[in-house]
């Protein structure tokens, strides 16, 4: 068996209890709407009770703002930004370059989150999201599906933008990836099991939102994805998640340079000729009148 099959053994191991484990979860208790508008809204960047992510942890929140403001917040963040407001303004410098996107949400339905919010602070609970979980558990051939479907070798069913496009992975190609987004190597260091699987089900972040919102990755593309980001950080301990922009290939600026250098080239042949259709016809005319002339 090869070293990567043997390694990939913990990983579909893990992905198995993961997965074993959020489906008791969810028979033991259907979730409320709350939970479900949480998990699908907001879960991608925020946390109850589990710590930072892209946004702060709204453990306690709703005894730390008001109401009013959290209602004015969750509608209308850059609104409140751009106006000066000081507990908006300390957010999004703390949380920059992440940028908090206005939210489609009716105010009953900010009651609802910001009661779940309430009940899971005063419980002292963590919000555990039900859909979280793999359709299926992983295994070994998933990790070359997955590396397929982050390039664009194979197409997205939903016909969404490959991964490739926006992110970068360690070795994925001889250029390297997108640097738009975030580089994934060690993108399950960076968020749980459960957190990377509801983020490739409802990726909440703009750009991702905007690409995926109306083309959703398929539960079978979200198993192999999920297992080729678990290998490569397994693959490459050392990677660390970096939020800003993805190292540059030094193969990149190498083909870079010369491709410059073979524009250059080519457009020089055709400035050469660039007048010769319109300088044949003068010359030609002045030879034969100097030639009239010394008759």
């Amino acid at each position: 068996m090869s070293d990567t099959k043997f390694r990939f053994k913990l990983v579909v191991l893990g992905t198995c209890v993961v997965a074993s484990l959020a489906v008791v979860s969810a028979q033991t208790q259907a979730p409320s709407p709350a939970a479900t508008l949480f998990e699908k809204s907001c879960y991608s960047c925020h946390n109850i009770g589990g710590g930072d992510k892209k946004g702060p942890d709204l453990k306690g929140v709703t005894t730390r703002r008001t109401r009013e403001w959290l209602h004015q917040y969750i509608a209308t963040p850059a609104a409140m930004n751009r106006n000066g407001d000081p507990a908006a303004v300390a957010l999004f410098k703390k949380y920059a370059p992440e940028v908090m996107p206005d939210q489609a949400t009716t105010p009953d339905q900010i009651d609802a989150i910001l009661a779940l919010i309430d009940d899971l602070s005063k419980k002292n609970e963590t919000f555990v999201p039900a859909g979280a979980k793999l359709a299926r558990p992983v295994v070994p051939s998933d990790v070359d599906a997955g590396l397929a479907l982050f390039t664009g070798k194979v197409a997205l069913t939903g016909q969404g933008t490959a991964c490739i496009s926006c992110h970068n992975v360690n070795g994925v190609a001889r250029l390297g990836g997108g640097t738009l987004g975030p580089d994934l190597t060690a993108v399950n260091t960076k968020y749980k099991d459960p957190e990377l699987i509801a983020i490739l089900q409802n990726p909440n972040f703009p750009t991702m939102k905007s690409v995926f919102g109306t083309r959703p990755l398929a539960d079978e593309e979200i198993v192999q994805l999920f297992a080729y980001f678990q290998n490569a950080k397994l693959t490459q301990p050392a990677a660390q998640m970096n939020p800003g922009i993805a190292p540059l290939d030094p193969w990149f600026v190498v083909v870079g340079f010369l491709l410059v250098l073979l524009s250059v080239w080519s457009f020089s042949l055709i400035w050469r000729n660039r007048l010769q259709g319109v300088r044949e016809p003068i010359v030609s005319a002045a030879a034969k009148s100097h030639k009239r002339h010394k008759r």
